[in-house]
């Protein structure tokens, strides 16, 4: 819209600018409206003023002087297009807020005048209101016209300091909200502020005018109801003590954004939206841009129908304010670009038509003009020759808000299942299979036979008649989807153990109906696996993990690991219970998309080693950094401590983490150290300690972080014992001390121990140190009989004790030509002959390794190869057996030219006669 429309353009389009500039012409100076505020300006500016009036009649006039002339500048501004929407919206915000904490600020002092201060009762501190603006004041993107919805709060009960004159605390704040009330309602000659609605408080028009915090509390977890989340979704603190306020927001988080994927709020959005078409149709409002079809309240909807569902888990989607959410919710892939930015377009067409139909004669109005004067008004102030074109781009936006908002909040179970027979078969106490007969079952008789068994179990005939009833419309839509899976009557009673495990938390039975496809996945993966049916059981928050094929399917990588584990750390810090719980559940949906593509072929069985130890490295890294940064806030630096040479604590991984061959549900082999330390040296916190002290404090910080039982499980199991002397050694030791136990101490099969190691955490010169030490000891020259003998003697101890084979059953991992037969040729390798080809350090998984034992020819091609191709083989298996919940035995019919393969080399290298 061009900047060169005339003020007489901007009259004709606004009758309230022309009505109150022909009584106040000084409203038209350009000095007035010419300028934007910078931020907080127009608050401080009113505000200030008002708390200097010197009586109730003066603080009334200039509540209505600023309120006229503030909204006269802010029509001029909107309609000569000098203002976006969005400063429009903040405008009208702002001035709401000044008014209101004028007000109340005047009100307050002359009531602890009369009275004395509101004293708290529990902390004997003084006390204030605290004025929540809900809806679109509380999103800051008021209305030109609009109502106000306020809710009073104040912190505690008590009694005011008066001696003579002392009331109760509810008393006083009551009596303040009506005070502030009627300066804001009152009509005089110089007309209203605003009208204030306070109908959203608890228990509503008949609960009392202001609340404590522990009634607020109280009300919410007793009484709460749906709706009332959606609407304090904006709730924000426009007057009073908003440090205080700060407090009253913690309170409410949980009511308003559950822990959990919470789906049950599009099902009470969707019943809510229902009764606005109702009244829509009675009253005839198809005109009303606010509340109809494609309307802004669809728009917002949309938005808040994700906030709810999944903010209690993501806090970026906790936000008040709609078209910064749009971007949000682009970004975490919620939404696609195109639809974020026609719902923006749409939105803010609707915004500019509702202020423009408003500042027409400053009336609260939402629908379109029948009358041709100010439809032509509207059109013009919206940049369109005629309202013809006007409407046109109106319906344009209208319709593609409401494609949008039928998807979002489109019913799938009511369009999914159009079987009436299995819909009646499934809301009966008995299932009889010839009422499955449609759906071309392999075996009907099995699968009505299990439902049976289910819902005679105490997880069905214990739970509420909520969990029942949401079970009764999940029930049709698994019996559809299971005729698509193989082994139908094994994936159904694995989906029955998952389901029979959130009957009484039933909000994830209203996932799965509202997501058909987190049916299909849930009954393939349990189809495929014993192990995920099993971590679904255990952890229900997973079934968040079921919506999404793209992400299911597709782990992140180590960098995108580490990101997001870093971004939890950030978040909790500080809080240790937040983040233990935060971070296991990440883990356990980060290990669980690993299995998925496992299972499905989406992933490469080389690949799930790399997947689950990348996730461990993330992990580790974040709960170091946690501890890290609990020992700073306590005992301040390490003694002796350069900040520049980075984190000088190391975790050394060994094993399967340290060979980067984690496998499903392994636990982490790790050693802890400290580099370049004086042990004796004291930190500089407050509660100075010895290094050595310091260290170990550190490493149990760890430990408890990663093994402590929390109700989202454990981070991973934890063995130690591979540190310098063992179980009876020091938790932690400092570097030197590690390295002096290698060199005079260590038993041969700890320097076979050796080979496997990798350095998981540390700073980069740590690290550096470890591996010099590391490089330099394994390419020191050895005898290689004796390595051989006390090799060979190891692995026959190992084989006498721990080899489960049997002469139906093989050991794959200790039995004769397996796994660790493999592992104890490469150790010996490795050890023997490093002081002759040094890049048999460079790599401490058993495959590269081998690789690098083949290209120095110390095992011919032929052999080496055959041995990755075993140790590659055996490892698949390995993983699948752990996904059905199995040990790693295998029939002695199995892998027999392995077996072959494997116990050859071995005799030849390890045992020649």
């Amino acid at each position: 819209m061009s900047h060169e429309i005339s003020l007489e353009q901007v009259q004709s389009w606004s009758l309230f600018v022309e009505r109150e500039t022909s009584r106040f012409p000084e409203l038209l100076a350009e000095t007035h409206w010419q300028t934007a505020y910078a931020p907080g300006e127009l608050i401080q500016r009113i505000r200030a003023d008002l708390v200097a009036s010197d009586s109730l009649a003066k603080l009334n006039q200039r509540l209505r002087y600023h309120r006229r002339a503030e909204m006269v500048r802010i029509a001029i501004r909107d309609l000569k297009g000098l203002a976006e929407v969005e400063e429009t919206l903040q405008d009208l915000s702002d001035l709401a807020d000044a008014l209101v904490s004028g007000a109340l600020d005047w009100h307050y002092h002359v009531l602890t005048q009369r009275y004395g201060t509101p004293i708290g009762q529990e902390s004997g501190e003084p006390q204030k209101l605290i004025v929540l603006g809900m809806g679109k004041l509380g999103g800051q993107e008021l209305n030109f016209s609009s109502d106000i919805d306020l809710i009073f709060v104040y912190p505690e009960k008590g009694q005011t300091e008066g001696a003579d004159r002392g009331i109760p605390n509810d008393q006083f704040f009551i009596r303040l909200g009506q005070a502030l009330n009627k300066s804001l309602t009152e009509f005089s000659p110089d007309g209203t502020v605003y009208r204030v609605d306070m109908r959203l408080r608890p228990f509503g028009q008949s609960g009392p005018l202001a609340v404590s915090f522990a009634e607020m509390e109280t009300y919410y977890q007793v009484h709460g109801r749906a709706w009332e989340r959606y609407a304090l979704v904006k709730a924000r603190i426009i007057a009073g003590d908003h440090e205080k306020g700060q407090e009253l927001f913690e309170i409410l988080r949980p009511f308003v954004y559950r822990k959990y994927v919470d789906f049950s709020a599009i099902e009470a959005l969707r019943d809510l939206k229902t009764m606005i078409n109702v009244e829509v149709q009675k009253k005839d409002m198809h005109r009303n841009i606010k509340l109809g079809p494609g309307g802004i309240r669809e728009i917002e909807f949309i938005v808040q129908a994700f906030q709810l569902v999944h903010g209690g888990r993501e806090k970026p989607l906790q936000g008040r304010r709609l078209m910064p959410m749009l971007s949000v919710l682009m970004e975490r892939h919620y939404i696609d670009e195109t639809t974020q930015q026609r719902l923006l377009e749409a939105y803010i067409f609707l915004r500019r038509a509702e202020n423009r139909l408003q500042e027409w004669s400053d009336q609260q109005t939402h629908d379109l003009p029948t009358e041709a004067r100010q439809q032509q008004a509207l059109a013009e102030s919206m940049g369109f020759d005629d309202y013809t074109a006007f409407k046109a781009a109106l319906d344009v936006h209208l319709a593609f808000v409401q494609s949008e908002f039928d998807q979002v909040f489109a019913d799938e179970a009511q369009d999914a299942v159009t079987d009436k027979t299995l819909k009646e078969v499934c809301l009966s106490d008995e299932i009889v299979s010839a009422g499955l007969q449609s759906l071309a079952l392999e075996q009907p008789d099995e699968v009505a036979d299990k439902i049976n068994k289910f819902m005679a179990s105490r997880a069905y005939t214990h739970a509420s008649a909520e969990a029942v009833e949401r079970f009764k419309a999940v029930l049709p839509l698994v019996l559809t989807e299971l005729s698509q899976v193989d082994n139908q009557t094994l994936a159904l009673e694995r989906s029955l153990s998952v389901l029979a495990s959130v009957m009484n938390r039933s909000v994830y039975l209203v996932l799965l109906k509202e997501n058909l496809q987190a049916i299909k996945h849930l009954l393939q993966l349990c189809a495929l696996s014993a192990w995920m049916a099993e971590v679904l059981v255990k952890y229900p928050a997973l079934l968040d993990q079921l919506l999404d094929e793209s992400i299911l399917y597709e782990p992140l990588d180590l960098i995108g690991l580490k990101q997001e584990a870093s971004a939890i750390l950030a978040e909790t810090f500080d809080d240790d219970e937040a983040f233990m719980n935060q971070i296991r559940q990440w883990k356990h949906a980060q290990v669980f998309r690993v299995a998925a593509a496992d299972i499905t072929g989406h992933l490469p069985i080389m690949k799930v080693s790399d997947y689950l130890t990348w996730i461990a490295e993330a992990v580790l890294e974040a709960t170091t950094e946690y501890a890290w940064q609990f020992m700073q806030k306590r005992s301040g630096l390490p003694g002796g401590y350069d900040p520049q040479a980075g984190m000088p604590f190391l975790i050394i991984g060994y094993g399967k983490l340290g060979g980067i061959e984690l496998g499903y549900g392994s636990d982490l082999d790790i050693v802890f150290l400290y580099d370049e330390l004086n042990p004796s040296a004291m930190s500089d916190g407050p509660k100075a300690l010895e290094n050595n002290l310091y260290f170990m404090r550190l490493t149990q910080k760890v430990i408890s972080l990663l093994t402590t039982f929390m109700p989202t499980g454990v981070l991973y199991e934890v063995d130690t014992r591979l540190r310098p002397n063992g179980a009876s050694g020091m938790i932690v030791t400092d570097l030197a001390a590690f390295e002096a136990y290698e060199k005079n101490k260590a038993w041969i099969w700890e320097h076979q121990a050796l080979v496997r190691t990798r350095a998981i955490v540390g700073s980069e010169q740590a690290q550096t140190h470890f591996y010099d030490f590391k490089k330099a000891f394994i390419t020191q020259p050895r005898s290689v009989d004796d390595l051989k003998g006390e090799v060979v003697s190891m692995r026959h101890k190992m084989r006498a004790s721990l080899d489960k084979t049997s002469a139906e059953r093989f050991d794959l991992k200790q039995g004769a030509g397996g796994i660790v037969d493999i592992e104890f040729m490469v150790q010996y390798l490795v050890l023997g002959f490093a002081h002759q080809y040094e890049s048999l350090t460079d790599w401490s998984d058993n495959i590269r390794l081998l690789e690098t034992i083949k290209s120095v020819g110390l095992l011919d091609a032929e052999r080496a190869d055959q041995l990755i191709d075993a140790y590659r083989v055996y490892r698949n298996r390995y993983h699948r057996l752990a996904l059905q919940n199995e040990k790693a035995l295998v029939s002695t019919e199995e892998f027999i030219e392995e077996r072959e393969v494997v116990s050859a080399a071995w005799q030849a290298l390890m045992e020649p006669k």
